[in-house]
């Protein structure tokens, strides 16, 4: 169980990489947007390898603070950063 944890973790944060790749390449972005998305999916991952290493352990009352505090703050910073950020940048692009 604790691998495919892993596994989706990896797929996850490939998946966030190529899409801020992708959203550089596209769109001309402020030089703090790409930091401040990465902090974001960083800080998601975070709580979602606390919240699945917790379970497994045995707590689920840490598992879901991690995942309420960590992962839904980086859900919120990665929201404001694209509502502010991105979406003018994106656009002006069409």
């Amino acid at each position: 169980m604790e691998a495919l944890q892993w596994f989706s973790l990896g797929i996850i944060s490939m998946l966030a990489i190529n899409g801020m790749v992708y959203a550089q390449q596209v769109i001309r972005l402020k030089w703090y947007t790409l930091p401040l998305l990465l902090i974001g999916v960083l800080d998601m991952l975070f709580g979602i390898a606390w919240c699945g290493s917790s379970f497994i352990e045995g707590y689920p009352q840490s598992g879901a603070m991690g995942l309420s505090i960590f992962t839904g703050s980086g859900l919120l910073l990665i929201i404001m950063t694209w509502r502010h950020l991105v979406m003018p940048g994106l656009k002006t692009a069409r």
